[in-house]
């Protein structure tokens, strides 16, 4: 799905060779991967639809996998596209989504016309070291938009109860040591939980919880604060975990009501598109609390720069 620019404009559809469960390799946005491994251009679907040709193979593969471009400081070689997938095994039906926690690491030469596996570290379970504190199973795994972390919770931990959490990875590469750091604790177990872009001062995680949509800016003091994207007037009920645009914007499928001054309704369905920067009580607090917020909100002038950005680089129409 293309969403327009602003308000007015309207979403456009483009049907995919993808299964249920694709997912696109963060960071760039250069490929999308399907459940069985095959990675696709995104230019090329956008232009060629369902007739899209993968280009290669590899990563993660199964139910779910989650990817990322690994940032360009952390790579041997950055003449090469190194990507880190995250995945947990398929089960059956009953247990798909759960499961012990693995990473895998290719890096493709690409010269924009083909690309292939050059390096491929295999699976690799991870959080091992973690074991006696947290168990061995994990559910709901997204890994960060540059491959330095992921958020996941431990089904059975050893240790409290079980709460979504942020860990480390190894920023070397291949990564064989990926001791799982722990980086912060939600202490609640909603839906996914979405990473910011990364360079953003308050790198932000945003989750879904009973059809709400929260946010959390992960700077101390507001990391123990929850804020809830919400709009009573039109009951807006969110259908899909949230992602956030390069601009740090929130997005997300809801339903909602549209509500006339007469009191007639009539329920909608679409994306909802929110600047956490403009929430009142996330406001409210970086106030009170004496902190300088990033921005005071995301302007018409920023979602167009990133907009020509983002299609400069992929050689895409603006």
């Amino acid at each position: 799905m293309e969403l327009p620019s602003g308000p007015d404009g309207r979403i456009r559809a483009y049907r995919t060779p993808l299964s249920n469960e694709a997912f696109p390799v963060q960071g760039s946005w250069r490929y999308l991967v399907d459940v069985d491994g095959r990675h696709f251009r995104l230019r090329d679907v956008l232009r060629s639809e369902a007739g899209a040709k993968p280009l290669f193979q590899g990563g993660m593969r199964g139910f779910y996998a989650a990817a990322s471009e690994l940032d360009a400081r952390d790579v041997p070689d950055p003449s090469l596209v190194w990507i880190r997938s995250m995945s947990w095994p398929q089960g059956d039906r009953s247990g798909q989504g759960t499961g012990p926690l693995q990473v895998r690491t290719i890096a493709i030469l690409d010269d924009g016309r083909a690309a292939e596996v050059v390096s491929d570290t295999g699976p690799q379970f991870i959080c091992g070291s973690r074991r006696a504190v947290d168990g061995g199973v994990y559910t709901l795994p997204m890994i960060s938009v540059d491959g330095r972390e992921f958020s996941a919770i431990p089904i059975n931990p050893r240790v409290g109860q079980p709460s979504m959490r942020v860990y480390g990875l190894s920023s070397v590469i291949p990564g064989a040591d990926h001791g799982c750091e722990p980086r912060m604790d939600l202490k609640a177990s909603p839906g996914k939980a979405v990473f910011s872009f990364p360079g953003l001062d308050s790198a932000m995680l945003a989750y879904t919880d009973n059809a709400s949509v929260y946010f959390v800016d992960r700077r101390a003091p507001l990391q123990d604060q929850v804020f809830r994207i919400d709009d009573e007037r039109t009951q807006v009920l969110a259908s899909a975990f949230p992602g956030f645009t390069r601009d740090g914007r929130i997005l997300f499928g809801a339903t909602w009501q549209d509500c006339t001054v007469h009191g007639r309704c009539e329920s909608r369905a679409g994306y909802v598109v929110a600047d956490p920067y403009q929430n009142a009580d996330y406001r409210q607090q970086v106030q009170r609390l004496g902190l300088s917020p990033e921005k005071l909100c995301i302007t018409h002038a920023d979602v167009q720069r990133e907009r020509r950005h983002f299609a400069s680089e992929l050689g895409l129409a603006p």
